[in-house]
C-alpha cells in the first residue's frame, strides 16, 4: 500500500468513526498503531563477550571492543549486557511519529479544501459559511469564507475575532451574535461594503448543536454558524443541466432559463425575435416535460437545482 492510499484509508476511517461511534475504538487502535514507531532493535554480538570498562557488553562499534581485542587473552568477568533504561521503550511506544501525524492532518485538510473548491462551482447562492464561537472567535470556514476574510472589505479577521469595518455595524453584529448564542433564535443582519455601498450582503446567524465537553461534564457552549451571501446575484441551472434532467430541447432550455431569470414570455419573444405563439408553444412543452403547470412553479423548480458548470 503506497503512502497516498494509506492516508486515504485512515482519513476514511476517521470519518467512519464519526458516523459510527461504535467503531471508533477500533479506528483509534488502528490509527495509534500506525502513528507509533516500533522500538529500534539492536543485534548484539553473540560470539565472545566483549566487555567494556563499565562491565557491560560492548557493541560492535564500541571503542572498548577494539581495546579489548588488542589486549592479552584473559578470562572475561561476568558479563552485564548493555540495556536501555526501563522508561525508554515505554516512552518510545507512546511517542508518535510526528511526521505521520502532520502528513495525515495535511491530507485531511487538503481533502476538505478540494471539496470546498468543487462545491464552490456548484452552490447556487454563493453562500460563505463561517463557524464562530459564542464570543465571535473564528473556528473554521469554507473556501468562500476564507476568500471573504482575505478580501476584508466587508468582514475581516482581527486577533482571531470576526470584525466589521464600522463600529456601529460591529455593535449590531455583536448584539445579534449574543442573542443567537443565548436564545437559539436565528438572527439576520444586512451588510454593506464601506467602499462600495452598492455591494450588499445578507448575514444570517444560526446556533449549531452543542459539542460534547472534553471534560465529560455535559455539553459545551454551542457554536454559531455565520452564513454570508451577496444580494442580487442569482445563478440559474445551465441549459445542459435542464436538457439532461428534463429532456428539454436547446430552445426550450433557453426559454426556461430566461423565465427563471425574471423575463416574461413577451420579453423573451421580443429579445429573440420570435413570434409569441411560437414561444407559448415552447412553454407548453416545458410545462409538460418538467411536470409543472405555472411559470412560478417552474421557476421554483429550476431555483432548486444546484448549478454545476462544466469546467472542461
Amino acid at each position: 500500500m503506497d503512502e497516498q492510499e494509506q492516508l486515504d484509508r485512515f482519513a476514511g476511517q476517521l470519518y467512519q468513526g464519526i458516523l459510527a461511534p461504535e467503531a471508533l475504538r477500533d479506528v483509534i487502535d488502528s490509527l495509534s498503531a500506525w502513528l507509533t514507531e516500533p522500538p529500534a532493535i539492536h543485534d548484539f554480538d553473540m560470539g565472545m563477550p566483549i566487555v567494556g570498562a563499565d562491565g557491560c557488553l560492548a557493541d560492535n562499534d564500541d571503542p572498548d571492543r577494539a581495546a579489548y581485542l588488542e589486549a592479552p587473552l584473559r578470562i572475561a568477568p561476568p558479563v552485564r549486557r548493555r540495556r536501555r533504561c526501563p522508561e525508554c521503550p515505554i516512552q518510545q511506544d507512546i511517542n508518535p511519529n510526528w511526521q505521520r501525524v502532520i502528513d495525515l492532518l495535511l491530507h485531511c485538510r487538503a481533502l476538505r479544501e478540494l471539496a470546498d473548491h468543487a462545491v464552490d462551482s456548484a452552490h447556487t447562492s454563493h453562500v460563505a459559511a463561517i463557524v464562530l464561537s459564542p464570543r465571535g472567535r473564528v473556528l473554521d470556514c469554507d473556501q468562500r469564507g476564507e476568500s471573504l476574510l482575505q478580501i476584508g472589505d466587508v468582514l475581516r479577521l482581527a486577533d482571531g475575532q470576526l470584525r466589521w469595518g464600522e463600529a456601529a455595524m460591529q455593535a449590531r453584529f455583536a448584539a445579534a451574535l449574543g442573542e443567537t448564542a443565548a436564545t437559539g433564535r436565528t438572527t439576520n443582519v444586512l451588510l454593506q461594503s464601506p467602499k462600495q455601498p452598492q455591494r450588499r450582503f445578507s448575514l444570517t446567524l444560526k446556533r449549531m448543536q452543542r459539542r460534547p465537553s472534553l471534560e465529560g461534564g455535559g455539553d459545551s457552549a454551542a457554536d454559531v454558524l455565520c452564513l454570508v451571501a451577496p444580494l442580487d446575484q442569482r445563478r440559474v441551472a445551465t441549459a445542459r443541466q435542464l436538457m439532461d434532467l428534463f429532456s428539454l430541447s436547446a430552445a426550450e432550455a433557453r426559454l426556461a432559463r430566461a423565465l427563471a431569470n425574471g423575463d416574461s414570455v413577451e420579453e423573451y419573444a421580443r429579445d429573440h425575435d420570435l413570434r409569441l405563439p411560437t414561444v407559448r408553444s415552447q412553454l407548453r412543452a416545458v410545462f409538460e416535460k418538467t411536470g409543472t403547470q405555472r411559470q412560478a412553479t417552474l421557476v421554483r423548480l429550476i431555483a432548486g437545482i444546484p448549478v454545476v458548470r462544466d469546467s472542461a
